[in-house]
């Protein structure tokens, strides 16, 4: 504010000391140019005290309300002193109301720190001064000028949106899904002879969409590249302390192990670079399938396939079914696709309790619900 600011002081009188402290202040707000009025600059209103007080207030740009405990008491219901007091906050409760409760025109103010606790109910929202103090003065001072403490710089340009970051999709996989969804992937078979590499089944439910599976593999990844693009890994027990397949009665209470089905990874890495998108540049995806196989009865299947294939280093991957599935899996309810047989140099068997973070074959070890 430019024009000097019209304030009215509204105050309870209590003694000639309080009285003598707010007519300093009155004073004093006058002699730094606050157009500052109180009662007792006046003797007898011809409009009446009553109008003189509504005027005021009216005209006033602020109105400091001086908080005291005296104040606080007669405007208290069924107090019957302090009758102008009372008609000065009729009238202030009446402006905040019909203002939603909201105002610039009220202030509280107050000359000792323990007469913060009477501030009236309407006005404890509202920022409020001790002008006992030269700090809270003078913050009341430039309220009254219209003047903030801090100066709020101009609006400045919003930032550039940074760029986003693209890569670059690889997608690698063995895996053809609805294929796969169909052929119902339905446990592992072990042939073993003692004078050649060990034979490894995947029992199919539908056949036919099984050696569909095999005869796209073949097609698709040529003898030498088989094992650069398809990896078969063992994720064996023990697995981590807590992991909820020694409590699932459908994992065999952890008496068994995972068979992962996926692409190479490394493999997979080392072409996404040979094309120029290294890895810090784009992202792998991929689709995996995996399976639980119960051990029952001291079945030591696992076990030798593994021993055998340390010794050949190698091993035979078929598709296998059941030629009639109400039946038992024996020998002459078996139809292994011998001619569909694909060699096989790599294979991996982790301990459950050695899967990293970042293995793509971690997923195994998560509940259900979580996958």
């Amino acid at each position: 504010m430019n024009e000097n600011p019209k304030v009215f002081i509204s105050y309870s009188h209590e003694d000639a000391l309080f009285e003598q402290t707010v007519l300093n202040f009155a004073n004093k707000l006058r002699s730094e140019g606050i157009d500052a009025n109180i009662d007792l600059y006046e003797d007898a209103p011809a409009e009446g005290w009553p109008r003189w007080m509504d005027n005021q207030i009216r005209i006033a740009d602020y109105v400091l309300v001086v908080c005291t405990k005296s104040y606080f008491e007669k405007c208290l219901p069924g107090n019957a002193n302090g009758k102008g007091v009372s008609w000065e906050v009729n009238i202030v409760y009446q402006y905040i109301y019909d203002n939603y409760s909201e105002t610039t025109k009220f202030i509280p103010v107050f000359f000792d720190t323990q007469d913060e606790q009477y501030i009236l109910t309407p006005l404890k929202p509202f920022t409020y001064y001790n002008v006992g103090t030269d700090e809270g003065y003078n913050k009341l001072y430039w309220r009254l000028r219209g003047v903030s403490s801090t100066h709020k710089p101009p609006l400045g340009k919003l930032r550039p949106l940074p760029e986003k970051e693209r890569k670059t999709m690889f997608f690698s996989s063995p895996i053809n899904l609805e294929l796969w969804n169909k052929a119902k992937w339905k446990g592992m078979l072990y042939l073993m002879y003692l004078d050649q590499p060990p034979i490894l089944g995947i029992m199919y439910t539908d056949y036919s969409a099984g050696i569909q599976i095999f005869k796209d593999w073949k097609t698709d990844y040529p003898a030498k590249t088989i094992n650069d693009n398809l990896e078969i890994t063992y994720i064996e027990p023990p697995f981590t302390k807590n992991n909820y397949v020694y409590s699932d009665k459908d994992r065999n209470c952890g008496k068994g192990y995972w068979v992962h089905i996926g692409p190479n990874i490394n493999k997979s890495i080392e072409r996404m670079d040979n094309i120029g998108i290294p890895l810090q540049e784009g992202f792998l995806a991929t689709l995996c399938r995996y399976h639980w196989m119960d051990e029952m009865n001291g079945s030591r299947n696992r076990t030798l396939f593994k021993q055998m294939y340390e010794n050949f280093k190698s091993f035979s991957l078929i598709p296998v079914t059941l030629k009639n599935h109400d039946l038992p899996m024996t020998e002459d309810n078996l139809i292994l696709g011998m001619e569909h047989k694909i060699e096989m140099k790599n294979i991996k068997f982790v301990k459950g309790i050695d899967v990293g973070e970042n293995d793509i074959y971690k997923v195994v070890l998560n509940p259900p619900s979580e996958i």
